[in-house]
């Protein structure tokens, strides 16, 4: 049976049997057992060896290891490759990484900064909206802001629909702040970036939108810590919204972004967030035992 027509790296139309096959196989290689075919010397062989013990204390369920075949067309060794670098990236920077549940932190989901759109876009994408006037920058810091933002995707990472399309994110800029700009420290854009380079996403496209001059400060110093598919995921858009509805259809946006869906509700998609808390939590548990 043809699984929704995912075609691999090697253009090859894959079946569910065949998806449940490469994930045995992502499996295997994490538990050890073929991870030598990998491999071309001894040394290399230790340093894998030191890796995949870290991947042992992970989730190792069908939905956890999928989002990285997604996002490595299906070819093992580089899904492989991905779970070790987001590892990696928990362990040096175990503060940027989601560590608790929304209700634990709730007055920080109740700022109302952030939303998750019902809708998708019409390549089935998801919908993150981030108003970063709105972030509470006196009492957050970039590492919370990244902690909380992990809350926020883990409620829908596991979503096939999510793993096979990837995610829309609008940043909007307005009211953005200079206390916000003094985030943009170079330890901070590295491990920001790092982070993102890092997360397991087929497609992630991030559309600047309401620019300023401040902003575009901002985007001045974090160009050079971009890589080019970095660089190819941010689409400035200014207030021209029929741009943004080149990639969003305008029926799933509010009237604040040239659409006609209905307006933003905050309060309800934090809710629906809190209403999936013990399952957010027993997601993120998994990293805070890894870095024990």
């Amino acid at each position: 049976m043809c699984a929704n027509g995912i075609v691999d790296f090697s253009g090859e139309m894959l079946t569910s049997e065949d998806i449940k096959h490469r994930t045995r196989e992502l499996l295997k290689l994490i538990l050890g057992k073929t991870i030598f075919k990998y491999t071309e010397c001894l040394r290399s062989k230790k340093i894998l060896f030191l890796e995949h013990d870290k991947l042992k204390s992970f989730r190792k369920d069908e939905p956890f290891l999928l989002r990285f075949l997604h996002c490595s067309d299906f070819d093992v060794a580089l899904a492989l490759k991905k779970l070790q670098n987001f590892t990696d990236f928990i362990f040096k920077h175990p503060n940027w990484v989601g560590r608790t549940s929304p209700l634990h932190i709730k007055r920080k989901f109740e700022v109302y900064d952030k939303a998750m759109l019902k809708d998708r876009d019409r390549k089935g994408r998801a919908i993150f909206v981030i108003k970063l006037g709105k972030v509470d920058v006196a009492n957050s810091s970039p590492q919370e802001q990244w902690q909380i933002i992990d809350m926020w995707f883990e409620s829908i990472l596991d979503n096939p629909i999510v793993q096979t399309n990837g995610v829309n994110i609008i940043i909007d800029t307005n009211a953005y702040s200079w206390r916000l700009f003094r985030w943009l420290t170079p330890t901070n854009m590295r491990i920001a970036v790092k982070k993102l380079d890092v997360c397991p996403i087929k497609e992630v496209l991030l559309h600047v939108v309401n620019t300023s001059f401040l902003i575009n400060a901002s985007i001045k110093l974090l160009w050079p810590f971009l890589n080019d598919r970095l660089k190819n995921m941010f689409k400035f858009h200014f207030d021209n919204w029929p741009s943004l509805h080149e990639y969003i259809n305008p029926n799933v946006l509010p009237t604040e972004y040239g659409g006609d869906g209905p307006d933003i509700d905050f309060e309800e998609s934090v809710q629906m967030l809190f209403n999936q808390d013990s399952s957010i939590r027993a997601k993120l548990i998994c990293y805070q035992i890894s870095n024990e």
